[in-house]
């Protein structure tokens, strides 16, 4: 039978947050909390130390990209086959630790990545789950029954990695920081064909981004209303994999869609909308030219600008 371990990633979680964190130890073993916090947790350590639940404490050096790396590697080097990964908001459904683990008995030592159907909380919708069929992309229509079904991409929560997956594809781009790690991890596994499944019985609730509905004519929009730092990520991470991997896969280009709908979010609905505009703008130059890291090495004068507006509140 798999050996199948579970990392959680932390960043100033609550106090039901670690109490989930700690349940995760009742489905499978080994278990590992990585602590994303600038500075360590003190309930954090206080309450999966009682629980004998190991916590390692990464501030957040390397982004979510550095904090899995080190889970994986904490993981896969204590004897797990296979390792699912999980946000502090994301409950798995009762089955999903059974369900995980036959299907990783079923496909065995191969490389591959299973991931379930997300449904968006703020959306009150399920993420549509794509496939990408030589220059076509397409909806996958998820067969009744079907146990798994391929799939292109999957996000990092609630995401099942194979040994075999960690060992032919590496680690995640630790340069990337945040925002689109799981959607070039994708992209790295396409091009190196690693299979990746949905499992359609599964689904786990996961909330995206701090979305709000306006009114606009006879239209209902939402924006994301994300922090000008994190609007550069997501820009800069977009235009990268538009250049890493748009030759190949065309369909790699559809993430900068995002990014124009990202500023018209901020021109229509969002405040404080020169600041970011500006981290879009200059997030994108960057991905164009490769310029990578924490934004604070990539674009200093960018991170001390914003700042100094945080300070001015």
């Amino acid at each position: 039978m798999t050996t199948l371990g579970a990392l959680i990633v932390l960043f100033h979680p609550s106090a039901e947050e670690l109490a989930h964190a700690v349940s995760l130890r009742k489905h499978c073993s080994p278990v590992i909390a990585i602590d994303n916090s600038p500075q360590p947790d003190a309930q954090a350590a206080a309450i999966l130390g009682a629980a004998d639940m190991p916590l390692l404490h990464d501030g957040n050096r390397n982004g979510i990209a550095g904090a899995l790396n080190r889970g994986l590697a904490q993981l896969f080097a204590a004897g797990a086959d296979a390792v699912a990964l999980f946000d502090q908001d994301s409950s798995p459904p009762p089955e999903y630790f059974d369900v995980m683990r036959d299907m990783c008995d079923e496909l065995g030592a191969k490389p591959f990545m299973l991931g379930p159907r997300i449904y968006d909380d703020n959306e009150k919708r399920f993420l549509p789950e794509i496939v990408i069929d030589g220059l076509l992309v397409r909806r996958l229509r998820l067969e009744p029954g079907a146990r798994a079904q391929r799939c292109s991409f999957l996000i990092s929560s609630g995401c099942v990695v194979s040994r075999r997956a960690f060992e032919t594809l590496g680690t995640f781009v630790e340069s990337l920081f945040i925002d689109h790690v799981d959607t070039e991890y994708c992209f790295r596994a396409l091009a190196h064909d690693v299979p990746l499944y949905v499992i359609p019985q599964l689904v786990l609730p996961h909330r995206i981004g701090n979305k709000r509905r306006h009114q606009l004519g006879p239209f209902m929009l939402t924006s994301e209303n994300h922090a000008p730092a994190r609007r550069y990520y997501t820009a800069r991470n977009a235009m990268y994999i538009a250049m890493k991997y748009g030759m190949r896969f065309p369909v790699a280009f559809s993430p900068n869609l995002w990014t124009i709908w990202q500023a018209l979010q901020v021109l229509l609905f969002e405040a404080d909308k020169v600041t970011k505009l500006r981290s879009i703008f200059m997030g994108v130059a960057d991905g164009l030219f490769g310029q990578l890291g924490p934004i604070e090495t990539a674009r200093p004068g960018l991170a001390a600008w914003l700042a100094q507006r945080v300070r001015r509140g």
